[in-house]
């Protein structure tokens, strides 16, 4: 709220705190004024009044979030990162000489300098506009972010959770040899397409071949794809034969992926990426996933979603094995245990 001249004000704005004269209430608080309204505060010489910003109208997290300063530095150097980040990408792309790790690393911290902790990230990054133009670099950024969030979670040691970073910075790159069209296709992908689509990772990792980068990081690169059950590409690997980063990559990828917008869907929920991890969860490294998956589920605690029949709950409890479906409360104190009713479905945060 703030404090406005009579003079200043205009039809439409809302009160933020009533008005008296001589201690007569002429306007409630919440009054939305209209130009008979200011000219009968005119008339009882009133100098000055509270009116609601916007922030104060929110309704949702997600319009508050968007009214928040600390969101729009986020998205602020989001937007800069980006730049950033893509010509130093495409210029090594054109040139192959090694991008300076710390021109990297400065991007990462200079994002990581806008949010408090992982579960802050991860709302953000779900209610972060993509830049439909830069749809590659804007997932590859966020994997970046993603990843040294993870590391943080899982206390890994400084240089893995550098390099971890570093990995999600590039395990994409072959994408940029491959044509637009493919990448962000709103129509499913015919075999013959997909199959060209399915070189990327072994395009990226030919183009780091003189870079002298880590082995593991050259490794995410080449085996992001790979799964642990061997239905991945492009070499079909299973198990422990993939590296190590390439099955913390596999996770920030299909977390990133499913995260942002799609042309032919919505942002998943962080519950909703939970729920998919669930159901294919041979296909990872369940020693390295499930614990992401409790920082996850445990960063929705308190939160407010949006179900299929378009109530509106907040997340209570969590199962502790079943990450992706909690109890819910609404505001009439009633509960409602998403394990028990598989017929709702969470569909988007509120």
């Amino acid at each position: 709220m703030k404090a406005v001249a009579r003079m200043e004000l205009k039809p439409g704005m809302t009160l933020g705190a009533e008005v008296t004269w001589q201690g007569q209430v002429l306007y409630p608080a919440g009054t939305v004024l209209t130009q008979s309204n200011i000219d009968k505060l005119k008339r009882y010489q009133i100098m000055l009044v509270t009116v609601m910003e916007d922030v104060d109208l929110a309704t949702t997290h997600f319009e508050k979030l968007r009214f928040s300063e600390q969101f729009k530095l986020f998205e602020q150097k989001h937007a800069q990162n980006l730049k950033r980040y893509k010509k130093l990408m495409t210029d090594f792309a054109a040139n192959g000489q090694r991008i300076p790790d710390k021109s990297l690393l400065c991007i990462y911290l200079d994002l990581r300098s806008t949010y408090s902790t992982g579960a802050e990230l991860l709302d953000y990054l779900y209610n972060l506009m993509p830049n439909e133009d830069e749809l590659t670099f804007h997932h590859c950024l966020n994997s970046a972010l993603l990843a040294g969030a993870f590391g943080e979670w899982l206390n890994m040691p400084d240089q893995d959770r550098r390099d971890l970073i570093l990995a999600g910075f590039y395990y994409d790159i072959g994408k940029l040899r491959m044509p637009y069209e493919l990448l962000w296709s709103s129509r499913k992908l015919l075999p013959q397409e997909f199959e060209v689509l399915k070189q990327h990772p072994a395009i990226g990792w030919a183009m780091l071949g003189n870079t002298g980068l880590p082995n593991r990081i050259q490794e995410a690169v080449l085996m992001h794809h790979e799964r642990m059950d061997g239905s991945g590409y492009p070499q079909h690997c299973a198990g422990k034969d993939i590296g190590l980063f390439a099955r913390y990559i596999a996770i920030v990828d299909t977390y990133a992926a499913m995260a942002s917008p799609r042309p032919h869907r919505n942002a998943l929920t962080p519950l909703g990426i939970l729920g998919h991890f669930e159901r294919d969860i041979s296909k990872y490294d369940a020693e390295l996933l499930v614990p992401l998956m409790r920082h996850i589920a445990d960063a929705q605690i308190g939160t407010n979603v949006c179900l299929n029949d378009d109530t509106v709950w907040e997340v209570l409890i969590i199962h502790p094995d079943r990450f992706s479906r909690p109890i819910l409360r609404n505001q009439n104190q009633v509960f409602l245990d998403l394990a028990e009713h598989p017929e709702y479905e969470i569909v988007k945060m509120q």
